[in-house]
């Protein structure tokens, strides 16, 4: 059964509400909208009382910024695609957002957008806890060295270094570490592709996520594959051989 994504569509013009919402409906009925808002206070109440997998969110409401309510949130914890006639990108990007879509809405562009939220909502890897993130990111390198992995009874934190590689497990991930400890994450493997894409790991497949200071060796032979510190044989997928090969410096 397809999951139901509820939405909310927040512009000041009632005919750009209504063009998106028969956008919506036309193109995905798995998208349900909850609720609507022409105005900044009505904007407010709907964002209090609902519980939302993404927003609609025209950025200029009457005389007022949409990004003025949103700082007002201790945490976004739904996905957010902008609208306005004007190029406000740089501020959007600050709020996380999934998309951006400029007025008149076109129909390609509202696919795209659509699209990447409908593929597993990748980046929710980060709505829950959005503000946060972003605080975290500040820090120094060599501060961030431990993440919280969720799993079924809590979380687990851990030395972004002693995590060997991640390997996808249906919508959850299975990390390896040090010592040949195993934690099953309830997020999937994408999530930490973007999470620790800064910190030396490197996707060699679509199942496997390897950090590259635990490889011991790098073979060409067989379709190519690496040998991890604790002797795992991990295959390199031939999409991202030439990649990561050339981050290897090797020809």
């Amino acid at each position: 059964m397809t999951k139901v994504i509820n939405a909310i569509i927040v512009d000041d013009e009632l005919n750009g509400v209504e063009n998106l919402h028969s956008l919506i409906v036309t193109f995905y009925p798995q998208i349900q909208v909850v609720g609507t808002a022409q105005t900044f206070d009505e904007t407010n109440t709907l964002l209090e009382s609902h519980t939302v997998d993404v927003a609609f969110l025209d950025i200029q409401i009457g005389t007022r910024s949409i990004f003025e309510l949103l700082e007002k949130f201790e945490k976004i914890d739904f996905e957010i695609i902008f609208m306005s006639a004007h190029n406000h990108a740089l501020e959007a990007f600050k709020f996380m957002a999934l998309d951006y879509l400029l007025k008149p809405i076109d129909i390609d562009d509202f696919k795209k957008a659509i699209n990447r939220l409908l593929e597993g909502l990748e980046r929710r890897y980060f709505a829950n806890n959005a503000k946060e993130l972003i605080q975290q990111l500040k820090l120094e390198k060599d501060k961030f060295n431990k993440i919280s992995i969720p799993t079924f009874n809590g979380y687990e934190i851990v030395s972004i270094g002693a995590i060997l590689y991640c390997l996808a497990d249906g919508s959850y991930t299975k990390l390896t570490l040090e010592g040949n400890k195993q934690i099953i994450a309830s997020q999937n493997l994408k999530y930490y592709e973007y999470l620790l894409e800064n910190f030396g790991f490197l996707r060699i497949h679509n199942s496997s996520l390897i950090n590259k200071d635990h490889i011991t060796r790098i073979s060409k032979s067989d379709g190519g594959y690496v040998v991890m510190d604790d002797g795992k044989k991990l295959s390199i997928s031939k999409t991202r051989k030439i990649d990561f090969f050339k981050s290897f410096k090797i020809k």
